[in-house]
């Protein structure tokens, strides 16, 4: 204790009279008066003006500063602490915590040329169309991500081409000089093959962009595809950045324009890929800064508001979880819990269908996903519908899985319903040279509350291994289920799909 309180505290025994301290230094008057019968004892501490003659006249509390301190030490802790639990709170399981933010939602896809539907069938924005709208909006700044760029057809002599080649010019444009620039930046798979870089290492060396290739551990891959424009736009789906994929291959994304927040957070995972692809990234971190944690997942959706008529929740996933920064909620658990939520039908439409890990040294037994397919049929009777591609690349192991699945619809329980057909783009005799087209490459699932828009085939590498991305877009207007979402226009999709002549009856050696 410090001399000064030492020196006088021991209060007096006998009250005392106070009297109001005066306003002007100059009448001050005796300011603490004992009674009469009172002992005159010492102040318990000095006015710093005293002197030491006056210690009789003088009053100062000591203690007095302690309580405004501990007033502005509390109100410290309280700003420093309470952002921090807000971030790191775990509110109640699907409760949206915002009101419905402004977002214009449209779904875009790729229909391959000799692909023919009825007139009366839906029809969306184009893949390319979509990507044109995008660096037409562009006035700062564009994000791709892709596993490989082959916009130009090299490979093959075909008018068809001309998208991918208007394309690329139209990017490469962006390093011309005296031409105010964008500024792209590109994240790729690192490959082994030259020839899949081709475009992108033209648009680096012209200055057209910046360029990074991401390698992860354990042979895994880059296969997200997305655009971010500005912080506002948003391009997510199946699109590779290849000149069949806008007009050969069946692709199928969304399209979010004027969307800030939900942009932002998509955002945060490419930060991600390009903080692996820069020179200054040693390795993946094992446990990423706060700049890449998000407030927004299975448990706190966004509230956004679709096109101004409808709300729908809404949150972005990720694989594989060791690029899942914090609140991130992985790929696998976000098609899980689409499939665990149905209650009437679940569809799905994907390239590929394994309950395994094919691409390791080993092949391993992956069963997530097929079991959660089947406790949904079978405990509560959730229709199941699959359209699975069939292409010139399709492994004939895979029907051993599929068969398997379908065949518990044979069985005496009749409210079991599981139906599987194959999707087979049809191809003349010109379009079957072409290398790596002429197939359905969608990845999505909906059901009757919920649509999931993807980037990952589904098997067991592209959710522990390989980085993918899905926007997961929930229904709230319940009592409003014929009003036009996303989600039904997935669902018409789907439907035109199934019903179309191109999905085939699941069976042994189909022929295309």
């Amino acid at each position: 204790m410090s001399d000064r309180r030492q020196r006088g505290c021991n209060m007096p025994d006998t009250a005392v009279d106070y009297q109001a301290v005066p306003l002007h230094s100059g009448d001050a008057t005796e300011i603490l008066q004992p009674n009469s019968n009172a002992t005159t004892t010492n102040a318990c501490c000095r006015h710093p003006m005293a002197t030491a003659g006056h210690e009789e006249r003088a009053l100062c509390c000591g203690h007095g500063y302690i309580i405004p301190v501990l007033i502005l030490f509390v109100l410290v802790l309280i700003v420093l602490l309470l952002p921090w639990e807000t971030l790191n709170r775990l509110p109640e399981e699907n409760t949206p915590v915002e009101l419905p933010l402004p977002c214009q939602l449209q779904l875009v896809e790729t229909i391959p040329l000799g692909l023919n539907y009825t007139p009366a069938s839906p029809k969306f924005l184009s893949t390319y169309e979509a990507w044109q709208l995008l660096l037409s909006q562009a006035k700062a700044t564009i994000d791709i991500a892709a596993p490989f760029w082959t916009l130009r057809g090299l490979d093959f002599n075909d008018s068809s081409t001309q998208p991918g080649e208007q394309l690329f010019q139209r990017l490469l444009s962006n390093g011309d000089a005296g031409k105010p620039k964008l500024r792209i930046r590109i994240a790729l798979n690192k490959s082994v093959e030259s020839f899949w870089h081709a475009d992108a290492r033209i648009f680096g060396n012209y200055g057209a962009a910046q360029v990074v290739a991401v390698k992860l551990p354990d042979e895994g891959a880059l296969h997200t595809k997305l655009w971010i424009v500005d912080g506002q736009h948003f391009y997510l789906g199946s699109a590779n950045m290849d000149w069949r994929s806008l007009s050969h291959v069946k692709e199928l994304g969304v399209l979010a324009q004027n969307c800030p927040q939900l942009t932002r957070d998509l955002s945060k995972i490419f930060k991600a890929y390009w903080h692996i692809g820069s020179d200054k990234a040693a390795s993946i971190p094992s446990q990423w800064s706060w700049l890449y944690h998000t407030n927004y997942n299975l448990r706190r959706p966004m509230l956004i508001r679709g096109n101004r008529n409808y709300t729908m929740s809404a949150f972005i996933s990720s694989a594989p979880p060791l690029l899942s920064a914090q609140g991130r909620t992985n790929d696998l658990d976000a098609i899980l819990h689409c499939i665990e939520s149905a209650n009437e039908f679940i569809y799905i439409a994907v390239m590929d269908y394994y309950p395994l890990i094919v691409y390791s040294t080993h092949v391993q037994y992956w069963p997530p996903i097929d079991n959660a397919l089947r406790k949904a049929a079978v405990e509560r009777g959730v229709a199941v519908k699959m359209l699975i591609s069939w292409w010139k690349h399709s492994d004939p192991n895979e029907d051993n899985y599929l068969r398997s699945l379908q065949e518990l619809s044979t069985s005496n329980n009749h409210q079991v319903d599981i139906q599987i057909r194959r999707f087979v783009v049809p191809s003349d005799e010109q379009q079957m040279k072409i290398p790596f087209g002429r197939v359905n490459h969608n990845a999505y699932m909906v059901t009757e509350r919920i649509a999931y828009i993807g980037t990952s085939n589904w098997s067991g590498e592209y959710f522990t291994h390989t980085a993918g991305v899905g926007l997961v877009l929930s229904e709230v207007d319940f009592e409003n289920n014929t009003q036009q979402t996303l989600r039904s226009d997935v669902l018409s999709v789907f439907e035109r799909d199934w019903h179309s002549p191109y999905a085939l009856p699941l069976k042994q050696n189909l022929q295309l």
